[in-house]
């Protein structure tokens, strides 16, 4: 005999429910406030390394329509957003740079250490996903996909353009704005061997001249991604572009993408990859001039 839940249990669910998403806004209220005032955001600092782990796995788990637009429209959440991502994009970027001038500075081979590094198989999921998507883009444009990639704030530790021309066989031409990821992404590939696979230019991707290359990839740590949009559709008229954004509860650590400005920026989304739970925390679109801006 089958046993429906009785009005009782139905209403005990929904309010540890309720009390869940609560705790979560408290919890992201007290990361931000603890961000906000800690002068040392690097791995050094493992109060500040606790708290963004504790906050990357509750904003991986699950949650309905419902429960992301209370977090989202949450009035202390609108107003922190802003800053809360630049201090986890900050943290992020310290952590990179950290783990990028320890394997430099190994005996062991570099190559090896990446492979068995806590978050080279998410990068090695997302990057997959994005060449089997870019490809479809590409279809039998042979010489297209042997043109080079350029790739928008690659960091001081590049793992995406190193997996896009591992797996894709691509010259990748990676564009970072900062002076010590910059020189620390330098060191790291000609210790791989990679240097003249994979190449670092400096420079802002908002003012870089896009009219040489085809596939160009935005990295989910810019922040200027509208600005590198806008540079991109001025100086290429056949882009194809990959850009990663946030969906859901994942808004909260990334900076994502307004889709409903895309058409009016004068752009078209040809697809988009989506977030592996508990795995990959991002999603990226594909994106190829459209209409003209309104």
């Amino acid at each position: 005999m089958k046993v429906y839940p009785t009005s009782s249990t139905i209403h005990t669910v929904n309010a540890s429910r309720i009390q869940m998403v609560d705790n979560l806004i408290t919890f992201i209220r007290e990361a931000n406030e603890l961000l906000q005032k800690e002068l040392d955001l690097s791995p050094a600092n493992q109060l500040v390394t606790r708290i963004i782990s504790q906050l990357s796995l509750q904003l991986r788990s699950h949650y309905s329509p419902e429960e992301i637009q209370t977090v989202l429209s949450n009035d202390y959440i609108r107003m922190n957003q802003r800053n809360l991502q630049d201090k986890l994009s900050e943290a992020e970027c310290l952590v990179e740079l950290s783990d990028s001038r320890d394997i430099c500075k190994s005996e062991s081979s570099v190559l090896d250490i990446l492979t068995k590094l806590p978050y080279w198989n998410i990068y090695k999921a997302l990057v997959s996903q994005e060449l089997t998507r870019l490809r479809q883009f590409i279809r039998e444009d042979v010489q297209t996909e042997k043109l080079p990639i350029i790739f928008v704030g690659s960091g001081p530790m590049p793992l995406s353009p190193i997996i896009l021309h591992l797996l894709g066989d691509v010259k990748i031409i990676c564009l970072e704005m900062d002076s010590a990821a910059y020189d620390a992404s330098c060191i790291l590939l000609e210790r791989l061997g990679l240097e003249d696979n994979v190449t670092v230019v400096m420079g802002n991707g908002s003012e870089f001249d896009y009219s040489s290359y085809r596939q160009i990839f935005v990295a989910s740590l810019v922040r200027n991604k509208k600005e590198v949009l806008e540079q991109i559709i001025r100086t290429n008229s056949d882009p194809l572009v990959a850009v990663r954004t946030a969906e859901g509860m994942k808004k909260i650590m990334y900076e994502s993408i307004d889709e409903s400005q895309l058409n009016k920026q004068g752009w078209r989304i040809l697809g988009r990859t989506c977030p592996e739970e508990n795995l990959v925390i991002n999603s990226t679109l594909f994106l190829e001039r459209g209409t003209n801006p309104r």
